[in-house]
């Protein structure tokens, strides 16, 4: 046998079949992967419907088959959560209130239940001017604090209402969203501050890949009802982006989050999630 020849003739073959499911992979993702006319489709649906997509919004075009995400249970540690929205050394003093941890220093006060950790200080901002970015700042510095204890948060934005300010922080975990995973600030115009703060530990993607509807389809699940849930005749998408959610869960039970889209609007301070499995919207 001629083992030059062979080898050539095996790298040939190598080389032949790596182009062919070069091309097949192509083929295959355009498969998960919508059009330019598909979303002009979907924008002239919702323009009937008196629904507007924000010029600065970026539709998602890949829906390819997702996993889902395994959860461990939320835990706060009291003297961490104090690091993040109190000075250090301060002498905080702790009740409690039914299954409520209240602490308190002054005017302000954490309250800490179930998977939820809430902070009011309504004199906050009372010496500061009140704009975007003066907003942002003060933010930024809280959820700096609050990524020394939980991971991967990054900032989602900012809309303005007209008497506050809503900034988010949402959790990522792969390069993706993780909607229950946030810290969200909502700052009054008259200088007060509520946030509100829930983590859960990521373990691990978790089951089999399943198909997803596509943003355009989450769009227009949506659009069958956002007028009647916004409460307006007109309706401005600020935002879509795909990612993992849940409401609801079990203590002691296994906590999984699968994929939706999160839609956020001008007109109210609450995003709306798509259920990106069975294609149902979540009110």
């Amino acid at each position: 046998m001629d083992w030059g020849k062979a080898k050539n003739y095996t790298i040939i073959f190598l080389i032949f079949l790596n182009t062919v499911l070069f091309f097949c992979n192509i083929c295959f993702n355009k498969r998960y992967v919508i059009t330019n006319e598909q979303i002009d489709a979907v924008k002239t649906i919702l323009n009937e419907r008196n629904i507007k997509i924000d010029a600065s919004c970026e539709i998602p075009v890949d829906y390819s088959p997702m996993l889902q995400i395994n959860f461990g249970e939320y835990y706060y540690d009291e003297i961490n959560i104090q690091k993040i929205f109190f000075p250090e050394n301060s002498e905080v003093k702790r009740t409690t209130d039914f299954e409520k941890t209240i602490l308190s220093l002054g005017d302000a006060a954490i309250f800490i239940k179930d998977d939820i950790v809430e902070f009011e200080n309504y004199g906050a901002l009372k010496k500061v001017s009140i704009d975007r970015e003066s907003v942002l700042k003060v933010c930024e510095e809280y959820a700096s604090r609050a990524e020394e204890f939980f991971d991967d948060l990054e900032n989602y934005g900012l809309k303005e209402f007209d008497d506050c300010y809503i900034v988010e922080y949402i959790g990522r975990y792969k390069n993706t969203s993780v909607f229950c995973n946030y810290m969200r600030f909502k700052i009054s115009k008259d200088g007060g501050m509520r946030v509100r703060l829930r983590y859960f530990p990521v373990k691990n993607l978790y089951g089999n890949e399943v198909d997803i509807c596509s943003a355009d389809e989450a769009l227009f699940i949506f659009s069958e009802k956002a007028g009647e849930i916004c409460g307006t005749k007109d309706v401005s998408v600020l935002k879509i982006a795909k990612g993992y959610y849940f409401d609801d869960f079990v203590r002691g039970n296994k906590i999984i989050s699968i994929p939706y889209y999160r839609i956020d609007v001008a007109e109210k301070e609450e995003p709306f999630f798509v259920n990106a499995y069975n294609r149902t919207l979540e009110e």
